[in-house]
């Protein structure tokens, strides 16, 4: 089940087809989404189900979500209610996207196409790399963060839990960005980046700072 029927919600349902004809071991069943606006209609050839109670009918075992909203604070608000009513999370990944033997991924993580994911290199679970996100050698993607298309993670970098990377970003070899961080598009990261902070920019600098609890609201 996919957890979102937006547009990023349909762009997860398109990696799912591919990936059932792939490998046959993944079946996408439809949409939940808490707008009831969207029940009963089909996104993309796959209906939207309903909202959480649909759950409660089903036999929780044999049914795996993955959250499908780009936010990682509405990500990780959806993601601990399905977890609080005993879901298990699948990882969607493109045949599309080239990954190292040697490279690791946490639960319920998103690959689209044209990703690659070097040796050594982990994402972690509920994260999202978006079409042609490059994650180098020996670096970390943590927990809910977005990686938007295009961005490049040099090697050994260490992305805190929950950051925005934006369309186009760069981060050199080396630099850790603080969890919680929005990084601009197009900005280049040649700076350690401290949590909770937005930074734009070619070299990135921080223009805004958020308080330190502001994602948990």
């Amino acid at each position: 089940m996919i957890i979102g029927a937006g547009g990023h919600g349909r762009e997860v349902a398109d990696i799912l087809r591919h990936q059932t004809q792939a490998t046959g071991e993944i079946e996408a069943l439809g949409f939940i989404d808490e707008n009831r606006d969207l029940h009963g209609q089909s996104r993309d050839g796959l209906p939207v189900l309903g909202d959480w109670s649909w759950f409660e009918g089903t036999d929780r075992k044999e049914i795996a979500v993955i959250c499908a909203v780009g936010s990682p604070r509405i990500c990780r608000r959806l993601v601990e209610r399905a977890r609080s009513i005993g879901l298990s999370f699948a990882n969607v990944v493109s045949p599309l996207a080239l990954m190292s033997s040697f490279a690791r991924l946490g639960e319920g993580v998103t690959i689209f196409p044209s990703v690659i994911i070097n040796t050594g290199a982990l994402v972690d679970s509920h994260s999202i790399l978006n079409v042609g996100v490059v994650v180098s050698h020996d670096s970390t993607v943590g927990p809910y963060s977005n990686i938007n298309p295009g961005a490049r993670i040099a090697g050994n970098v260490t992305i805190g839990e929950g950051c925005y990377i934006g369309m186009g970003a760069n981060v050199i070899q080396g630099i850790t960005i603080g969890r919680w961080s929005i990084i601009g598009a197009g900005a280049v990261a040649i700076n350690d980046i401290p949590p909770n902070v937005t930074a734009v920019g070619v070299p990135a600098k921080v223009i805004k700072t958020r308080g330190d609890q502001w994602h948990d609201r």
